[in-house]
This record gives C-alpha cells, sequence and structure tokens, in this order.
C-alpha cells in the first residue's frame, strides 16, 4: 500500500474565478463574476459593464486588498 503525502494548503491559497453572462442589462451591468476561496469557503461577487482584463483586474485588487 503506498502512502500519498498530505496537501497542505492555508486560507487563500486555493481559487476559483469565474465570469458569467453576458445578461440582459441591469443598470448598465451585463456580467457577474465571482471568486471563490475553495479553503475558506469565502464568496465574492460582483456585477460588472465588461469582461474585459482591467475589470478583472480592478476587483482582484480590491478583493487581495481585504484579504492581505
Amino acid at each position: 500500500m503506498s502512502q500519498k503525502g498530505m496537501l497542505e494548503v492555508e486560507l487563500f491559497d486555493v481559487w476559483g474565478i469565474d465570469f458569467m453572462g453576458p445578461f440582459p442589462p441591469s443598470f448598465g451591468k451585463n456580467y457577474i463574476l465571482v471568486v471563490v476561496d475553495y479553503v475558506s469557503k469565502w464568496v465574492e461577487a460582483v456585477a460588472l459593464p465588461t469582461n474585459d482584463a482591467k475589470a478583472k483586474l480592478t476587483f482582484w485588487q480590491n478583493a487581495t486588498a481585504l484579504t492581505g
């Protein structure tokens, strides 16, 4: 029987990021960006007007400012 090493992860080590849309516009927003930390189960979602890199970067900078 082989032994498998245990994977040690800390909070905010494993992320899932998903863009959804386009949806019909609501207050000028057509997309939803969802970010999940799989270790802590922390979820953040935001409605965005576009799905470009600038929108993702702005969201990511704000999210990481909250988590350190």
